[in-house]
């Protein structure tokens, strides 16, 4: 093993994962109903994704949906794991492109907000703290 491949083993924690053990709060996006290249599979991994998110729900501060994400609303599997982590956020929001786009219906309530893209774009630029689900 050369000196690249021994510097590429050495693993540090994310900084939002060292963050959250510090006690800080973190911003969700999740932009995908899936999570990495597999949509099969991928529904699974995003599943356990989310169960460990709402483990931890005092630590979010905001959960975003945009793009095919919004799927979820209608998802009878997801449904109840994205509603519960917008429960444990402080605030949370949802794309009303994407909504428009894949033929959802979703009203806000509570601390959920339907805003457009733009200003989504704007709570990502504003985040301290940024997960992206992809």
């Amino acid at each position: 093993m050369n000196n690249w491949e021994k510097s590429n083993l050495e693993l540090t924690p994310a900084p939002e994962m060292t963050m959250l053990e510090e006690g800080g709060t973190v911003t969700v996006l999740i932009k995908h109903d899936y999570y990495s290249s597999d949509s099969d599979h991928g529904r699974i991994l995003l599943g356990s994704f989310l169960d460990s998110l709402a483990e931890r729900g005092s630590d979010l501060a905001k959960v975003i949906l945009i793009d095919s994400a919004v799927n979820l609303l209608n998802d009878v599997s997801f449904a109840q794991k994205i509603e519960k982590l917008f429960s444990l956020s402080k605030c949370s929001y949802v794309c009303e492109e994407s909504l428009t786009y894949f033929g959802i219906e979703y009203v806000s309530h509570g601390n959920i907000i339907v805003c457009p893209a733009s200003d989504i774009s704007m709570e990502i630029i504003e985040a301290a703290h940024l997960i992206t689900v992809e």
